[in-house]
């Protein structure tokens, strides 16, 4: 009997190895590391181009690390949104291969016209994603790699991706610092004032700072209050060439002062046009763009610059 417990020792052994071994995953098949929908880096590259379902295309184009866009208009971009798109594709997994070097894909729901992203990088090279329909699962939508493959990506990655004209153009046409700001004179239809401080500019956020609203001294959160007010302004309809208004009609004029008395002014100047009364056409300085803005938030601020004005606080 003594001469079997070496082996019985032994199994007592192996048998525990192996079930130490099933409880760290030893024998279970690593599944492979997901994979990105785009392997490159922003710096290489160079533009993008997105085609949404009606067929729209927007076209943003890099150049010694500045964007613009060239289509559908070069309208002024809003960088955190290209940051945002930039991060996000660079983020999307692809799911399990659907088919490899597929010759129908419109099975798949893929179009050759429609909800498309066409990247192109520093070497020349092209890289084309083609997304189509939902899958049976509901969570995830077929897409179409370099004409390559059919994989899938996650649905709600996908709102994020085929974006518009509209969504990378910055709709604010008011723009300061308001560290450097030292004054703020409007000329309007129904009212005017003026803020202005007492140095060469500090920031309205300063308590050391004096303002003063058309000569009444207000305390710095008034100068806050209008100075955010005004920058918050958006437009909410596409921008137009401010060359192209129809028969404009002055309705405001907002000049700026950053830091010293002698410093020259930005100045805005608001337009309406015939047969739109409700909307303002905002130019900003050096802009070849206007930016419609609702007549009623103008009016608004107008009006709150004034009303601040009477009562002195």
């Amino acid at each position: 009997m003594r001469k079997w417990i070496p082996t019985v020792l032994l199994l007592v052994v192996l048998g525990a190895g192996i079930v130490y071994a099933k409880s760290q995953n030893f024998f279970r098949e690593q599944a492979p590391a997901a994979r990105q929908l785009v392997q490159l880096t922003q710096g290489n590259i160079t533009s993008f181009a997105i085609t949404g379902k009606e067929g729209k295309s927007v076209e943003l184009t890099q150049h010694d690390g500045k964007w613009s866009m060239s289509k559908p208009q070069s309208y002024p971009l809003n960088g955190y949104m290209i940051d945002n798109w930039l991060a996000a594709i660079q983020n999307v997994k692809l799911g399990e291969v659907v088919e490899s070097s597929p010759k129908d894909v419109a099975k798949y729901g893929i179009s050759a016209t429609n909800n498309q992203i066409q990247i192109k990088t520093k070497d020349g090279s092209e890289h084309t994603f083609a997304f189509g329909e939902t899958l049976p699962s509901g969570d995830a939508v077929y897409v179409l790699s370099d004409k390559k493959e059919v994989a899938s990506v996650p649905m709600d990655a996908l709102s994020g991706l085929l974006l518009g004209a509209a969504d990378f153009t910055d709709t604010t046409p008011f723009d300061w610092d308001d560290d450097k700001l030292s004054g703020l004179e409007w000329e309007g239809q129904s009212a005017s004032w003026m803020l202005k401080s007492s140095g060469d500019g500090g920031t309205v956020e300063s308590s050391s700072t004096a303002w003063t609203l058309n000569g009444k001294s207000v305390t710095s959160d008034v100068g806050t209050s209008l100075s955010q007010q005004i920058k918050n302004l958006a437009s909410s309809q596409s921008l137009r060439k401010a060359s192209e208004l129809n028969k404009p009609v002055h309705r405001f004029t907002l000049s700026v002062s950053l830091g010293k008395q002698d410093n020259p002014q930005l100045v805005y100047q608001g337009w309406t046009v015939n047969g739109d009364p409700d909307t303002v056409w905002v130019v900003p300085p050096q802009s070849n763009w206007a930016y419609g803005l609702s007549a009623s938030d103008v009016e608004r601020i107008e009006q709150a610059g004034h009303d601040q004005a009477q009562t002195g606080k």
